[in-house]
């Protein structure tokens, strides 16, 4: 009697999961409050009942490929193969939330190159295709595969627990933090808070918008947990910095339609600030000008075009580099836009030394100092220029 409980543990343990971390994220943002994160949505159009009714259905039948799995690693011979271990001194305490960090990176490769495969137009069909009718997902499509693919999707266990030591407590605590980042990344609505954007978080990890543009488009933006993979390859959907910032956008109203709110309750307070700003050169807002690179050197000429922002490179320090610029129309920014309050987001910096473009943004720190902040691949840095 006490085995036949043993073995419905992980059945029950998996259907409380998903419903507990799938449910209740989809009970608040599609039934109780949708309208109240409006600003959130990512894909503005609505799922429908039948779309929820057949993400469930998939998942619960995930759900019982998923126990069959935990079943077979538990109780069949394949357990002596694995390496999870009960006592906790068995290894360092560090290594508990070390060994989880480290399974993460393994499943978010694992993920990357499985799910990249599965995309192949000879294999998306038998394993991918139940997935993708999600187009605009919700949190109930984060395990609403075909069988086939719930048994690609739960390989990762066994795998990682034959390759590195793990205490029960860690894996339970990597398959859930898994599924709630799943869940996250098919919630259809973006709850990244805004100093998010500004980290090197942000150039390594996925956010909802990200797997978001994956369902819409059914191509790029493969990963798991990060970015990484996708940078690398060149599998990134090159709209998704846009896109997010877009969103975030939307969520965060700029500084100045705060004030507007402002000046409406309290036209008393803020009109001394008002006629002040009003009387400013208009240069303390505006980027258009000459700029000295103080780390490279050279000089650009920013000008705006349609509403968007660039920069020519109109000379360099060393004479044999500004030489053969010299009758070039070299473009080292485009496609900047103002967000307001002295930002400049969504624009590309072009390298012309290396020959490469690298991800930026401008942030105007006072009138003579600008700020480029630029990515390339998993990496960043910052570069200061001065109005000349």
């Amino acid at each position: 009697m006490e085995k036949n409980i043993a073995y419905l543990i992980p059945v029950i343990a998996n259907l409380v999961r998903y419903t507990l971390i799938a449910g209740i994220p989809f009970l608040i943002f599609y039934i109780l409050f949708p309208h109240k994160f409006s600003r959130q949505k990512i894909q503005q159009k609505l799922s429908k009942p039948k779309d929820w009714i057949r993400e469930f259905t998939h998942s619960l039948q995930t759900m019982g490929v998923f126990s069959i799995i935990a079943l077979i690693i538990i109780f069949s011979p394949m357990k002596d193969y694995t390496q999870i271990y009960r006592d906790i001194h068995a290894y360092a305490l560090w290594w508990i939330p070390a060994s989880i960090l480290l399974a993460v990176v393994i499943q978010d490769t694992y993920f990357y190159w499985m799910h990249r495969t599965i995309h192949h137009r000879r294999l998306f069909r038998t394993f991918h295709l139940v997935h993708h009718r999600s187009t605009n997902p919700t949190p109930l499509a984060s395990h609403a595969f075909n069988v086939s693919e719930s048994i690609l999707e739960a390989l990762i266990i066994p795998i990682i627990l034959m390759i590195i030591p793990m205490h029960l407590y860690s894996v339970l605590g990597f398959i859930v933090l898994g599924l709630m980042f799943n869940v996250y990344g098919h919630l259809g609505y973006e709850i990244m808070p805004r100093w998010f954007r500004h980290t090197f978080l942000f150039h390594i990890m996925n956010t909802s918008v990200h797997h978001n543009l994956h369902h819409e488009k059914f191509k790029g933006n493969y990963g798991y947990y990060f970015r990484i993979w996708d940078r690398l390859m060149g599998t990134e959907n090159p709209d998704y910095v846009k896109k997010y910032d877009e969103i975030q956008a939307q969520r965060f109203p700029t500084p100045s339609k705060r004030s507007y709110e402002m000046l409406k309750i309290f036209p008393v307070l803020i009109l001394l600030p008002v006629i002040c700003l009003a009387t400013q050169p208009s240069s303390s807002s505006s980027i258009v000008g000459l700029w000295k690179d103080s780390d490279a050197g050279g000089v650009i000429s920013i000008y705006e075009k349609d509403g968007k922002y660039y920069g020519r490179l109109i000379s360099a320090d060393d004479p044999e580099e500004n030489e053969q610029i010299q009758g070039l129309d070299i473009i080292v920014l485009k496609n900047f836009k103002d967000k307001g309050d002295g930002a400049f987001c969504c624009g590309t910096l072009f390298q012309p030394k290396y020959q490469r473009t690298l991800d930026a943004d401008l942030t105007l720190v006072n009138d003579s100092t600008l700020e480029i902040e630029a990515s390339y691949g998993i990496f960043s840095g910052m570069r200061i220029w001065k109005r000349l």
